[in-house]
């Protein structure tokens, strides 16, 4: 029967990778930590290094700004139905 791959997540290499640079523990302790190759560690690292994960920087960005633009709409109805609310109190006299 074949072997099943385990696939991880962009983050979690990033984690790993971050944590082989700082370098307070040997490569092979963050792998077997994390219960993956000493040669995973070493690639994500230098992947990290050399901007493999950009696309993920750049997802985020993209996230960023739509939450933003978001915020902002938001912002703008809250202070329409503010204005909304005092005119209803002037009309009404409370």
């Amino acid at each position: 029967m074949g072997r099943n791959r385990k696939t991880f997540t962009e983050t979690f290499k990033k984690e790993v990778a971050i944590e082989a640079l700082k370098e307070r523990m040997p490569v092979n302790e963050i792998a077997a930590k994390y219960g993956i190759s000493p040669s995973m560690v070493s690639n994500w690292k230098k992947d990290f290094i050399s901007g493999g994960f950009s696309k993920e920087i750049q997802e985020m960005k993209k996230e960023n700004e739509s939450n933003k633009e978001k915020i902002d709409e938001l912002y703008k109805e809250l202070g329409k139905a503010k204005m909304e609310n005092e005119l209803l109190k002037k009309k009404w006299n409370l």
